[in-house]
């Protein structure tokens, strides 16, 4: 299905569930990273958020987190119909924490992804199975060495040969906090907009909130140092690992130059160079 055609249909099912759930529009619709949302009134006269999401496997499971979560850390969840990936909830204010200075950010998405972690249970996808995956794809990928240097690429399998030593399917967390997946409440200062869940730890959930708006620090010396600052600030807020926390990292921007790479070509050079910056900057705090 083509862009155009996605956006039809989720405009159509958005239709469908404001006659369904008895909603009045209440605003204009925008898009949430792939999905139609919605600002609504309900029957009563709340204001909510419909949320009509693409597919994938965050569509499939993220209204059991956030049934589970209940409103703790994220929106709560009013109305779910997970076969048309339809989700009605509470509605949050304009502001996310982009509004914030990076640490202070931090130190809010680290809060976070601490109040989110719950026990592990199923459905959820595992950590440790997606951990392996990777594994075996980057100790594969002799292509990609010409574009993401090699040491990387085998630094990361070294990484992720150390951490699955660990159990790493400890808690059940969202892996894709970041400051623009959190608004300011009425209720409470900040909340978690949706849920990206996985099995996992913390320190993995939290390279999310590492690498965004990290291009005003520049390169070098200067990222080095913003990124040890980052690190310093979301493990002390969230109880989490630093070392690990930087494993991951490194980890996770080897995955995302491998994705780059596979765009069509001229594409991805810029971000792939980004990418590099970060490798290098995330080991010198190491």
């Amino acid at each position: 299905m083509t862009d155009d055609g996605a956006a039809r249909l989720r405009a159509g099912l958005a239709e469908r569930y404001l006659a369904a759930w008895q909603l009045a529009p209440d605003g204009r619709s925008r898009d949430d990273d792939g999905a139609l949302a919605l600002p609504v009134r309900t029957r009563a006269g709340e204001p909510a958020l419909l949320r009509i999401g693409p597919p994938g496997a965050r569509a499939e499971h993220e209204h059991l987190a956030l049934r589970l979560w209940s409103g703790r850390g994220a929106v709560r969840l009013l109305r779910a119909e997970p076969a048309d990936r339809a989700l009605l909830l509470e509605r949050t204010g304009e502001r996310d924490l982009r509004a914030l200075p990076d640490l202070e950010a931090c130190r809010v998405l680290g809060e976070l992804t601490r109040t989110l972690a719950r026990p592990p249970r199923p459905p959820f996808p595992a950590l440790s199975a997606a951990a392996r995956g990777w594994r075996e794809d980057l100790a594969g990928a002799a292509e990609l060495d010409a574009r993401f240097p090699r040491r990387f690429r085998r630094q990361a399998v070294a990484n992720l040969d150390r951490l699955l030593r660990d159990e790493l399917d400890t808690a059940l967390v969202h892996q894709d906090l970041h400051p623009g997946a959190v608004r300011a409440a009425r209720r409470a200062p900040w909340l978690a907009t949706g849920a990206d869940p996985v099995l996992g730890t913390v320190e993995f959930a939290l390279v999310a909130a590492l690498w965004p708006r990290t291009e005003a620090a520049g390169h070098g010396g200067a990222l080095a140092a913003a990124l040890e600052d980052r690190i310093e600030a979301l493990s002390l807020a969230a109880g989490a690992d630093a070392e690990r926390l930087r494993a991951w990292a490194l980890v996770r921007f080897a995955l995302a130059a491998r994705e780059e790479a596979d765009r069509p070509t001229g594409a991805p050079h810029r971000a792939i160079s980004r990418l590099v910056q970060l490798c290098k900057a995330v080991q010198k705090g190491g």
